[in-house]
């Protein structure tokens, strides 16, 4: 750690150092004075004085040499409603021991601490996790918190604030400490059923998602042969190696594709706010389908009208290194992209990236439907996710523009729609297909049943500072 490393609190050290001085002063006036007289008490009153003066210094020039602090989280990543291990480790790497160490760890207020104790702070949003310790020389101390993860989002524990000082308490040290650790929530996932869509078709009938052809080309594997299996596929080396006939597995030759089309925002004019409990709802409801879909075997994309929090990519694994989440942070034209893609890297793409969606509200969804920007192939599935109340007749017509060029896309209206939205639907009857679900009532209701509190409040517009943030 380091030991008046920044230039103010250099001066300050010096400065609560320059008032130690007269108890030198006095320690050597006593001392001569003692020699003159040859007093006893004047000889202990000079070592009192010097014991005063010195030992207080001591501890504050080396209270902080050599003193270590590390959190960690056992998690970095958890999904709703779960638990995570904070972990704080104290190491002093000197022989000069701490009779008393106090540090402050800032945590989030959305995170309610389920062990230790925690104090207001004056941040928004914040608390402070209050340790007390003692280290004797060389000895490590580490410290277990228990917290859980109500919400969704990115969150930051940390920094630190180290307090400590020497044995009569007369000169306090104090730093701050940048060590933090982020930790992310998921989103809710839920079985389709508890939204009210049906787990078997909820985006329409089906009589075969992915191999409705097979290209001899791009061998996938082998399985057991069955009756009625071409004999032309048999995969005569892996049938003399095993116990009975092999049959090799081919790609399909067209790949079906999810396109899920996020539209966050919850009320039709900016100015009103947000409304949490619904816009969690659309982000619990695009996250259940996203999985649903990737277990169906389709390729599943994301396309949102929102900002992304921040997140180390050194903490969320090689999924994200490859670029694919893009956010264009201007202010009207706010957009996340993911690809379409398959496979579990895909998932915890997707619900990264969900997590990390920031209450944002302001930007349109008809720009990110236009046909030239949309990244998907004719042939593909459009799911378009939306709040009754903010739907428009401008976005019917995007979606029935995309119909007319070869895509399929349908509609998924959560809460209750007004007049304007009546129409817009009205405009769509019997060429896209859609579909209603309830509104915020039915989120206190799935959050009751997972047993997770979630703050429903409605939330002003945030300023761009705390968009970024």
């Amino acid at each position: 750690m380091s030991d008046g490393s920044h230039p103010q609190a250099t001066q300050m050290a010096r400065e609560t150092l320059l008032k130690r001085r007269p108890w030198y002063g006095l320690a050597v006036t006593l001392l001569l004075l003692s020699a003159v007289s040859r007093q006893p008490l004047v000889f202990l009153a000079a070592l009192f004085a010097l014991v005063c003066g010195l030992v207080p210094e001591l501890w504050y020039r080396r209270s902080l040499w050599r003193l270590r602090l590390d959190l960690e989280l056992d998690r970095s990543a958890v999904p709703l409603g779960q638990e995570v291990t904070l972990t704080l480790r104290a190491e002093n790497r000197k022989l000069l021991p701490l009779p008393w160490l106090e540090v402050e760890i800032e945590i989030p207020r959305q995170l309610p601490l389920l062990s230790g104790r925690s104090l207001p702070s004056y941040k928004a949003n914040r608390a402070l996790l209050v340790n007390g310790l003692a280290i004797w020389g060389y000895q490590r101390v580490r410290r277990r918190y228990r917290l859980r993860c109500p919400q969704r989002g990115v969150y930051s524990l940390g920094p630190l604030l180290v307090r400590t000082g020497d044995p009569f308490g007369w000169l306090i040290r104090q730093e701050l400490l940048e060590r933090q650790v982020r930790l992310l929530v998921y989103p809710q996932v839920l079985p389709l059923a508890d939204f009210g869509l049906t787990t078997l078709a909820p985006l329409g009938t089906q009589t075969s998602l992915l191999r409705l052809l097979e290209d001899p080309l791009r061998f996938a594997g082998v399985r057991p042969y069955q009756p009625g299996d071409d004999p032309r596929y048999l995969h005569w080396k892996a049938s003399a190696r095993g116990a009975g006939l092999y049959r090799k597995l081919f790609e399909p030759a067209s790949t079906a594709r999810l396109l899920l089309a996020l539209n966050i925002n919850t009320f039709r004019e900016p100015w009103m706010g947000i409304d949490a409990g619904l816009q969690e709802l659309l982000i619990s409801l695009t996250a259940s389908l996203a999985v649903w879909g990737l277990q169906a075997g389709y390729q599943v994309g994301l396309l949102v009208n929102s900002l992304l929090a921040p997140w180390d990519e050194r903490q969320t694994g090689p999924e994200e290194g490859r670029q694919l989440v893009r956010s264009d942070q201007a202010t009207y034209h706010a957009r996340v992209a993911v690809p379409c893609a398959r496979g579990d890297e895909q998932e915890l793409l997707l619900l990264r990236t969900l997590a990390r969606l920031l209450p944002y509200m302001g930007a349109a969804i008809d720009p990110l439907l236009e046909p030239e920007s949309l990244p998907l192939p004719a042939g593909g599935t459009l799911l378009l996710i939306t709040a009754a109340s903010v739907l428009q007749e401008s976005t019917v017509e995007c979606l029935l523009e995309l119909r007319r060029r070869g895509l399929a896309p349908q509609l998924v209206l959560v809460g209750e729609e007004d007049e304007v939205a009546a129409a817009a639907v009205q405009k769509a009857a019997g060429l896209i297909p859609v579909r209603h679900l309830q509104g915020k009532e039915q989120w206190h209701e799935l959050c009751q049943m997972a047993g997770v509190e979630m703050e429903t409040r409605r939330q002003p517009r945030p300023t761009c500072s705390d968009e970024l943030a």
